[in-house]
This record gives C-alpha cells, sequence and structure tokens, in this order.
C-alpha cells in the first residue's frame, strides 16, 4: 500500500493541530511555512478534512483550523477515507471465476480487511505519541 503525499500531508496537518491546546487555532500558513507543504495543496486538504467533521474553522483575526475531536478519536483509516475517496474493502468473487482466481482473491480480500482493521485501531493520538517519544529521545541532558 502506498500512501499518497495527500494523505501524508493530511496526518501532518492534523498532526500540527493536534500539538495545539484544544481552544487555540492555527493558521494554514504557518503550517504550510513549518511543514514545508504547498499551501494551496494544504488548502485543499483541509477542506475535505472539514467536510468529513474533522475540523473546525474560524474565519477572521485569531483564527485558523483546529480539531473538531480528540487526536485519539481520529483513525488513519478515517483520515485515508477523507482524503483517497474511500477505502475498497474486497474484490468481488463470482461464481464464474476460477478455483485460482477465488483463491488469490479470497487471500487479497483477507489482507484487505486486516489493513483496514489495523488503519481503524491507530489514531493520530498513537502518531502523536511516536512523535514525543521521538523527540524525547534526541533529547540531550548537561
Amino acid at each position: 500500500m502506498k500512501l499518497s503525499k495527500k494523505t501524508e500531508y493530511g496526518l501532518r496537518f492534523l498532526l500540527s493541530l493536534a500539538e495545539l491546546s484544544e481552544e487555540r487555532y492555527m493558521g494554514i500558513y504557518q503550517i504550510s511555512l513549518r511543514h514545508n507543504i504547498p499551501m494551496k495543496f494544504l488548502e485543499a486538504i483541509a477542506v475535505t478534512l472539514k467536510k468529513s467533521g474533522m475540523l473546525e474553522v474560524k474565519k477572521g483575526a485569531g483564527g485558523g483550523y483546529r480539531l473538531r475531536v480528540l487526536p485519539n478519536e481520529i483513525s488513519l483509516l478515517m483520515v485515508y477515507e477523507a482524503l483517497e475517496g474511500g477505502y475498497k474493502k474486497e474484490l468481488p468473487i463470482k461464481d464464474s471465476d476460477s478455483n485460482n482466481q477465488k483463491a488469490v482473491y479470497s487471500v487479497v480480500n483477507q489482507v484487505i480487511n486486516d489493513m483496514a482493521e489495523a488503519l481503524g485501531r491507530k489514531t493520530l493520538a498513537d502518531i502523536q505519541k511516536e512523535f514525543r517519544d521521538m523527540n524525547e529521545s534526541l533529547m540531550y541532558y548537561i
């Protein structure tokens, strides 16, 4: 499975917002500069994530974007489905398929379902934890 730039940038965008306190908003320009993501591309991602219910927008001074729900309520599958237009669940198996085809499709379908379950179990909070653990390991103490 390949992660598109759209989904990668979307996850990085959401992670930036997850690091904010709940009442703060962050402008898209700041996130674009901080993470070297093209602003127009990030704006399109933000619109999609807002439509899917993950983001809240405030216009005007002090405005920007923030998460609508907690990071542990946003699964990677939700982000993938929102930005990629869905997650293909299964390959159709027909009676007319050969046993060879049926066996291949059956195994591939199990892998697809396992992947969807794994993406559904992992959340933005898991990415936050990984990020914090990585940064902690880089900290030098004197």
